[in-house]
């Protein structure tokens, strides 16, 4: 009786111990976790959250992040893993072409997933060749944001990222729970299975994380199409903001006596004036990129809905499709929004010039005929600005297309069309 007390006791005692420890693990990993997360929407650079994409999936390492050997040591393997991933994906494509009279199913999904993976690929490639540029207007844009009024812009681009992140953590719940899935998404290539036991775990440790790795690739453009649109939103709202306090401060008592503080007048406009032609310079800079990124997202996106939305036709909605299915909104999602921030750009760009066409110049701005000349070149610098707000941003895809709601519109009715001309050509090839 005594000693099955005391085995009690004991029992008691270790079981406590175990829960207030598990308890103790818990509280802290969730406070790592908020943690976490206030530094992460903490904006300490609005270039953060590409940094951190590009370093996930082996393209670029921030020179900050370099000092440290195991930093430099898991990038590596992390570029490394990315190549045989793909290198996987290319030879199951080879694969089902050489299959193809067998299981035509099967060759058109190696097909839109190895087309896949490319356009991923191509775009964070060609983000790589205009890094510079790229980077040298986050800079200016970072400078200008800690000059101004603060803003939610930051969270934005972070929640944005998050979500389209969201897709690989929604795979490992695939992953675990479907069987199909697996096969369809993770299967591994004949040709490295009859290799043996060791290389088939090697090709399962590779392929493991394969849609959170590549959710981040794709990740890499929406975001810093994100972050630079976003950004320039914000810095040309407030120069719109700068031209409308024209005739506001310190110039209104002396308006109340019927004169003008012409020297505080002509620093006001030398300030906004340049700091306008300052964005303009910067927005000539990062066009070329601008460009190259939307007809690469606008063409992608064609083949990618036109080929996603004709497998899930044929074959129906299985767990695969899901994911498919919540991929292709992410696609529709992130043509429709770079194409919604053009055109908030383009009508901000505007009101700047309706604002200064409607400045209220006779009845705010009373000169001396002293004052003439100063009045005259005034109007002058203003005028060239409001020219220059007529003629649009000119962001195009390309050199080819505008890029507005127009150009989304043309990109549904282009899937649209090629859609029904697949459909057309499978029912007449089983007539």
């Amino acid at each position: 009786m005594g000693e099955t007390t005391c085995f009690g006791r004991v029992r008691r005692a270790f079981t406590g111990l175990y829960t207030s420890g598990c308890t103790v693990w818990a509280i802290n990993c969730f406070g790592r976790i908020r943690r976490a997360f206030t530094g992460l929407y903490t904006e300490h650079n609005i270039y953060l959250p590409t940094e951190m994409l590009l370093a996930i999936t082996g393209f670029h390492l921030a020179d900050r992040w370099k000092r440290r050997y195991w930093v430099r040591w898991a990038f590596q393997a992390t570029r490394l893993i990315e190549l045989l991933q793909y290198l996987m994906w290319v030879d199951r494509f080879y694969l089902s072409v050489l299959d193809a009279s067998v299981n035509p199913g099967k060759t058109l999904h190696c097909t839109n997933g190895c087309g896949l993976l490319t356009m991923c690929l191509v775009r964070v490639l060609v983000f790589g060749w205009y890094m510079e540029d790229v980077k040298r207007t986050t800079d200016y844009l970072q400078r200008q944001r800690e000059q101004s009024v603060p803003s939610d812009s930051y969270r934005k681009i972070v929640n944005y990222a998050l979500v389209c992140e969201s897709l690989g953590l929604a795979d490992r719940a695939m992953y675990y729970f479907s069987r199909s899935y697996r096969e369809d998404l993770y299967e591994i290539p004949a040709n490295i299975l009859a290799l043996g036991r060791h290389a088939e775990l090697g090709a399962f440790l590779v392929n493991f994380d394969f849609s959170f790795r590549w959710s981040a690739t794709y990740n890499v453009s929406f975001t810093i199409m994100n972050t630079l649109l976003i950004g320039l939103y914000d810095e040309l709202a407030c120069i719109a903001a700068d031209y409308g306090q024209l005739f506001a401060g310190n110039a209104a008592p002396q308006r109340l006596r019927g004169t003008f503080d012409w020297d505080q007048l002509e620093r006001h406009i030398a300030r906004t004036v340049h700091r306008h032609e300052v964005f303009q310079g910067q927005l000539s800079n990062i066009k070329p990129f601008l460009r190259t990124a939307f007809l690469l997202m606008f063409y992608a996106a064609v083949q990618l809905l036109t080929l996603g939305a004709f497998m899930i036709s044929v074959n129906g909605i299985t767990t695969y499709g899901v994911i498919l299915v919540g991929f292709l909104t992410v696609v529709i999602f992130e043509c429709y929004w770079c194409c919604r921030l053009v055109d908030r750009l383009n009508d901000m760009n505007a009101s700047i010039g309706t604002l200064l066409y409607s400045l209220d110049w006779p009845t705010k701005l009373r000169y001396s005929p002293r004052d003439a000349s100063r009045y005259r070149q005034a109007r002058t610098s203003l005028s060239i600005i409001f020219s220059k707000t007529q003629n649009g941003l000119n962001i195009t895809g390309g050199g080819m297309f505008e890029i507005c709601s127009e150009a989304f519109a043309r990109l549904m009715k282009i899937s649209y069309t090629l859609l029904m001309f697949l459909r057309d050509t499978q029912r007449r090839s089983f007539r």
